[in-house]
């Protein structure tokens, strides 16, 4: 029903809509609900273009470790059983209690089965995303619980739920998202004349966006938007400024530039969220209830000062003013005492079609190709070089399907350290994988595996990863296909 009704709301035939459904690794119906992406599933429950995600709480991982059975409870027995809908239990916390308790249904099944199953399905069609939701919420700075995510898995926002009646008028209307979004090109924002303004400049322009974000026909959004002034303000361009300044994207000088610009990001932001709410006089709601009233948040900034170990990314950053713990004390004190207008600030969007429009690369990805062939519907076949691509940047762009995921991972991680919500992090997986960059494939068998897809999501949730995004697969096809195997080509 979900599919069918996307579909009609396509911006005048401009766009297609589109959705995603997040379920609980723990709800009964979690093997259904993976099925129905299979492509050899049965038509009547097959979803074509509704995309998939998991919820995946900490539980889930310790049960793949010590290979304990793994329970799958009912969703209407929990609720009556804890008063609250199942997406707002601790299952992590609350795991050992449900199995105990007769008055809920349960299921058996077993953990690793069910983590081939999703590996599976991620290789066949890219889904589902991962959200790996105590990770989430022990990081969240604000009052609330975090149950979802959106379309690219990036925003992580508390919800809270509606009450209706039976006739499904609202009784109490909960507080629903809007995905405020705004991405910053960071090459041209590392030639700013003055970095703190034009994340101001972008502060503004989102605040403005939530602001009049009132749509009465959805009431929930409404109201979140009026309480919360919730934005995304996000960046692109990362590999390209990397290529540009000579900096590989797999090394730690690339951590190192990674650590130093979203530390500024974050700064700055919160600088002009604090000056907003001394103009409206406004803070959001339950702000007195966050890590940023009790200046809690600030404590990791003010142990040490951040100090270059690179020349080459301190001679990037020669011209940005970086924040001293000095000026974090200031702008702690200044929020516990004026508060803050945006109760949510950063997430970083895949930015898939404005980096080409920005003339850089997408996200904080690798890029996929040196030559990329983009299929249009109105013109056919685009080749788009990787931006600013030369001589010189030749050497720093190395593509995503030829590098070891877990070197993506860490730069995610290095990026959500100073981002208060999440980020759509892409996979990117190879039938064959090149001259076995992992140190754990048989050189005799470098073929791509489940088990693959296994390690790197747990190699991301020990990393602190909050999302996974897709999971993109590159055939042995694709590479007899691509314009990068010509020996020459003319664009």
């Amino acid at each position: 029903m979900l599919e069918d009704s996307f579909s009609y709301s396509n911006q005048l035939g401009q766009r297609n809509g589109a959705g995603v459904v997040y379920l609980n690794v723990f709800h009964q119906d979690i093997l259904g609900f993976l099925s129905t992406k299979k492509e050899n599933a049965d038509e009547k429950i097959r979803v074509k273009t509704l995309s998939l995600g998991l919820v995946v709480p900490d539980k889930y991982y310790e049960l793949l470790k010590t290979n304990e059975p793994m329970y799958l409870f009912n969703p209407y027995h929990v609720e009556r059983v804890y008063g609250v809908p199942f997406s707002y239990v601790d299952l992590t916390k609350e795991y050992d209690n449900m199995v105990g308790n007769d008055e809920i249904e349960k299921t058996v099944i077993n953990a690793r089965e069910l983590e081939q199953e999703i590996s599976r399905l991620q290789q066949e069609s890219g889904y589902p995303y991962i959200l790996n939701i105590d990770t989430a919420n022990r990081t969240n700075p604000v009052k609330g619980k975090i149950i979802m995510s959106n379309l690219c898995s990036e925003i992580l926002q508390p919800q809270e739920p509606s009450v209706l009646n039976v006739d499904l008028t609202y009784n109490q209307v909960g507080t629903d998202i809007s995905c405020n979004l705004g991405s910053m090109n960071m090459v041209n924002l590392m030639k700013s004349h003055d970095f703190g303004k034009s994340i101001e400049y972008a502060v503004r322009a989102l605040t403005t966006v939530t602001n009049k974000g009132a749509i009465e026909e959805v009431p929930t959004v409404s109201k979140g938007n009026a309480l919360y002034h919730t934005i995304g303000l996000g960046a692109m361009g990362l590999h390209t400024v990397l290529a540009l300044n000579g900096i590989d994207y797999e090394s730690d000088e690339a951590l190192e530039f990674v650590d130093a610009f979203f530390l500024a990001m974050n700064f700055y932001s919160l600088k002009a969220s604090h000056q907003i709410a001394v103009e409206k006089n406004e803070t959001f709601h339950d702000f007195e209830f966050s890590r940023y009233a009790d200046g809690s948040y600030f404590d990791n900034y003010l142990e040490e000062e951040f100090c270059f170990k690179s020349e080459k990314v301190a001679e990037a950053f020669k011209n940005i003013l970086l924040p001293t713990v000095g000026d974090w004390e200031v702008l702690k004190e200044d929020i516990i005492r004026d508060g803050l207008y945006h109760r949510n600030r950063l997430a970083i969007a895949p930015n898939g079609s404005i980096s080409y429009i920005n003339e850089t690369s997408a996200s904080l990805h690798p890029i996929t190709q040196l030559i990329e062939n983009r299929q249009e519907k109105k013109v056919g076949s685009i080749f788009y070089p990787a931006p600013y691509l030369s001589n010189e940047t030749l050497g720093y762009y190395k593509t995503a399907y030829n590098m070891d995921q877990r070197k993506i991972i860490d730069i995610y991680a290095k990026a959500q350290q100073h981002i208060d919500q999440g980020m759509s992090l892409t996979l990117f997986m190879r039938s064959v994988l090149p001259d076995w960059i992992y140190e754990w494939k048989d050189p005799e068998n470098p073929k791509l595996t489940t088990r693959d897809l296994n390690r790197l999501r747990n190699y991301a949730w020990t990393k602190g990863i909050k999302s996974l995004y897709y999971v993109r697969t590159y055939t042995e096809d694709d590479e007899f296909n691509s314009v990068n195997n010509c020996e020459s080509c003319m664009i």
